[in-house]
């Protein structure tokens, strides 16, 4: 009886069964532009910041989009420790600069030319746009 009711319990209509087919594409067809996605922002991450990304350890939506985002946020922690590096050290410089003339200015003049000779390079570096 047990298996007279299972039978009836899985039974469906043919237009059931194209429904659950049709279902079934859709969801593949959105998981391969889900890939696609994760792909191209990895490309961007890669051509316009610098990064290279691990591949993932199986090849899922899950651990693609996770490693993708980390590398998202690495790339836009980095930008903005070099903006922040380099305003702070143009403001040093500024203050140095401002002070008094050229030739009267003491040690602290040479270090902050190098502090924001560093910024910059590390700014040039991330190729800041």
């Amino acid at each position: 009886m047990v298996f007279v009711r299972t039978l009836r319990v899985m039974s469906i209509t043919p237009q059931e069964l194209q429904k659950l087919l049709d279902e079934l594409e859709a969801s593949r067809a959105s998981r391969r532009r889900a890939w696609e996605n994760l792909q191209e922002i990895r490309w961007v991450l890669k051509d316009a910041a610098r990064l290279e990304l691990p591949p993932p350890a199986r090849k899922t939506i899950d651990l693609e989009g996770r490693i993708v985002k980390d590398g998202v946020r690495k790339a836009i922690q980095d930008r903005q420790l070099a903006l922040a590096e380099l305003v702070h050290a143009i403001k040093q410089f500024r203050k140095i600069a401002d002070s008094q003339p050229l030739t009267l200015q003491g040690s602290e003049y040479p270090q902050a030319v190098q502090e924001l000779n560093k910024a910059i390079d590390r700014a040039d570096g991330l190729r800041l746009r």
